[in-house]
């Protein structure tokens, strides 16, 4: 009886928290495992810095998940010793006020945990994630199968549109090239919305449509591919660097040149301004005053930063898009739309779903979406409790 009431006690303390749930995700076995193991880390204080104390934050919600564990199997096996009846036992764990409230707890826990790992993951493991993105532009191009690839690509655009009015994503067309008058060859949207990007960053890849075209007899496999780009995040990237510190800059002064005699200026008006961090320069003698060039040389300083920055965003950019375009080939898709079953497979969450109308609608896809988050966030938090594994051992 002493041991229940102090798992009582326990629900009590953890009820003073403030745990939101996210539902983002959940944690796998493997995942909840590690989670007990770094409970028990020892972790250094010598080098403390940010990372170390958000790994520590971490930590110390492990260690109450932990210990929820441990109540929770505590607390069966008293049930266990009390009850024989094996069915009778099952039934009782399923309807305990107690387990109910520690698995409520569990859930809460594990929900906070995983936005704190997520969190670590933005500032520590990639600071190039694009997740906090509220702003996309999306490519949708045929690929292989002439018309049929076409008239695809316009139907996985309408599907994009119901999915936008489902989620309320606000959406523009941009650009659509058309070379047939059923069918498009290429279509670009921009798309606004709250973290638009995690949506949308599930439908990268190539999509395969299998259908019996009209004026044909025979099954056939075109396929059309959607690309993602964000394009606000990386000029925010570039408008932030430009806006450098002055510890950034070197400012030099010299007598500015001229034709000798009485026209030399003898005052160092000249202003030379270097930044160091990617030693590009501007060197300014366009006025007789020294203020009026130092301002000059900052502000050319600035435009010379911006195309500086600017061209390795669009190598980066150019890299992304072959990264994410592949080749285009029938064998390599992330789904396929089987108009002769009516059926939608996706290969990544390895799902199928019954209804191709409906799924073009966006009703399907939103349940799609969701579940490939799960997959997505999944493998962010096995990526982020390795780093966090590595960096304490290390």
């Amino acid at each position: 009886m002493g041991r229940h009431i102090k798992i009582l006690n326990k629900l009590f303390f953890i009820r003073r928290y403030n745990f939101c749930s996210t539902n983002l995700t959940y944690l796998k076995n493997k995942q909840k495992e590690l989670l007990i193991e770094l409970a028990d880390k020892s972790i250094s204080d010598v080098c403390e810095n940010k990372e170390t104390l958000k790994i520590k934050k971490i930590q110390k919600t492990s260690k109450i998940f932990k210990s929820l564990y441990e109540e929770l199997n505590i607390y069966k096996q008293l049930l266990m010793e009390s009850i024989n009846d094996k069915e009778e036992f099952q039934k009782k764990i399923m309807n305990d006020d107690d387990i109910k409230q520690l698995n409520n707890n569990i859930q809460n826990i594990q929900d906070t945990v995983i936005e704190d790992i997520i969190d670590f993951y933005k500032n520590f493991v990639n600071d190039d994630h694009h997740l906090d993105t509220n702003e996309i532009k999306m490519e949708i191009t045929a690929g292989v199968g002439g018309l049929e690839s076409k008239l695809f690509c316009k139907e996985l655009f309408n599907m994009y549109e119901n999915f936008c009015k489902i989620r309320n994503y606000e959406y523009e067309l941009k650009n659509k090239i058309s070379d047939d008058i059923k069918g498009n060859k290429s279509i670009v949207a921009y798309i606004k919305g709250k973290n638009v990007y995690e949506d949308f960053v599930q439908e990268i890849g190539i999509h395969r449509v299998q259908r019996i075209p009209i004026n044909s007899k025979k099954i056939q496999t075109s396929t059309s591919i959607v690309l993602i780009f964000d394009e606000k995040s990386k000029m925010d990237k570039i408008k932030k660097k430009i806006n450098f510190s002055k510890k950034d800059l070197v400012i030099e002064t010299k007598r500015s040149g001229g034709a000798g005699g009485q026209s030399v200026n003898k005052n160092e008006t000249c202003v030379k301004v270097i930044h160091k961090p990617t030693n590009i320069f501007v060197e300014v003698q366009k006025t007789s005053s020294q203020i009026q060039n130092k301002s000059i040389a900052i502000e050319l300083l600035k435009n010379k930063l911006y195309n500086f920055y600017y061209e390795q965003e669009r190598i980066n950019f150019l890299k992304d898009k072959k990264n994410q375009k592949q080749s285009g080939d029938r064998s390599e898709k992330i789904r396929t739309y089987n108009f002769l079953h009516n059926v939608v497979i996706d290969h990544v969450a390895n799902v199928e779903f019954s209804d191709i109308e409906k799924f073009f609608k966006g009703d399907h896809l939103i349940h799609l979406i969701n579940k490939k988050k799960q997959i997505f966030y999944q493998n962010i938090i096995e990526e982020t409790l390795k780093y966090i594994f590595s960096s304490i051992d290390n």
